[in-house]
């Protein structure tokens, strides 16, 4: 059983105080070394969407890292999908947008992919139903000496939830990895939705549909598996076929396990379970709230730190009637897939315990 540690909004108490005593009661400075460079991961927007982590929540981190005696620096990899994250330099530039500059966040700003798009190959020898021999990590984090993970809990369309393991399994790895995880949920095609319109040709980043008989055809060498054309159909004919959600999370686990493979007791886990939306940070807009803001979590086991929040946010006050009242795994339902796929992937692969301590601070 793990201990994680709640920092609970609702006490009223200041979140910039409550951090603190999050990073210290959860030992978190013990994965820090003195002098270390520490990659402080997290998901800093999509243009165009609100509901990202603030960046005065992650100077406060980056604060406390400093105070242990590290050198952190912030950072993400960039997106296959088109849109303000799919290169570094429209990355930096969303970023900025958002509020995402040194000067902000009180380190410097990484996109951990740049000028290395190969990364550092790590073998995968997995359970079954993982499709993946080997992860490729973006360089700049796998170099690093100690990871910190920041992650915004929310909704996922593909995932259920995008949570610590999808922030270090899709988010840590550069887009060979990304395209091989997603190679599992292509998005299947309903002819008789289809009018043809050629949309999903238009807006496919990498050329692979084409019109035939007025009707889409794929080249699958080409797919990056993105869902641009899922997401972008008027008509809605694209869709997820049977079992492909759940194995992407064990692609997830998977890939997760290979960055932790070199951070194995070097890295930490922060979750904040505030604005959760139905979809992802990617997204924009994302949606409104589904629960009320729930507070701040932290452990140094990324499977724990998970179930907890999903426990909080399956007893967490609805807003609205958007969700199913009453049951376990609320955002797995809405996205109808079971969000703890992932998790019990994880847990098989030794990533850490679906049994926790939830522990009160602050």
């Amino acid at each position: 059983m793990s201990d994680v540690y709640f920092f609970d909004y609702s006490r009223g108490v200041s979140v910039l105080q409550g951090l603190k005593s999050l990073f210290h009661e959860a030992n978190l400075a013990e994965v820090i070394p003195v002098d270390g460079s520490v990659a402080v991961k997290l998901h800093m927007g999509e243009l165009g969407n609100i509901t990202y982590l603030r960046p005065i929540l992650v100077r406060r981190v980056v604060d406390l890292i400093r105070r242990a005696g590290g050198k952190p620096f912030v950072t993400d990899t960039t997106a296959l999908y088109p849109g303000g994250r799919n290169t570094p330099e429209k990355y930096l530039a969303t970023a900025a947008t958002n509020g995402f500059v040194e000067q902000s966040v009180n380190a410097p700003i990484t996109i951990a992919d740049e000028g290395d798009a190969q990364g550092v190959p790590i073998a995968v020898d997995g359970v079954e139903g993982c499709e993946l021999t080997e992860v490729r990590v973006a360089s700049r984090i796998y170099h690093a000496d100690s990871l910190m993970v920041i992650t915004h809990f929310k909704g996922h369309d593909q995932t259920g939830f995008g949570g610590a393991l999808k922030n270090m399994g899709m988010g840590c790895v550069v887009k060979e990895t990304k395209k091989a995880q997603h190679r599992v949920n292509i998005p299947l095609l309903d002819e008789s939705l289809c009018d043809g319109c050629g949309i999903c040709v238009d807006g496919c980043p990498t050329g692979a549909l084409w019109l035939e008989d007025n009707k889409p055809r794929r080249d699958l060498d080409k797919c990056g598996g993105c869902s641009t054309c899922l997401f972008t159909c008027p008509c809605h004919a694209f869709y997820f076929g049977e079992r492909m959600k759940e194995q992407l999370q064990v692609n997830i686990a998977h890939a997760a396990l290979a960055v932790l493979q070199k951070f194995r007791g070097r890295a930490g886990f922060i979750n904040f379970v505030q604005d959760v939306t139905p979809h992802c940070d990617c997204a924009a807009p994302s949606g409104m709230p589904l629960v009320q803001d729930v507070g701040v979590l932290a452990s140094l086991d990324p499977v724990a730190i998970e179930k907890a929040s999903l426990d909080l946010v399956d007893r967490a006050p609805l807003i609205g009637s958007t969700v199913m009242a009453g049951q376990p795994d609320r955002l797995g339902k809405l996205h109808g897939t079971d969000s703890l796929v992932q998790l019990k992937t994880a847990r098989k692969l030794g990533l850490g315990s679906l049994e926790y301590r939830l522990i009160p601070v602050g």
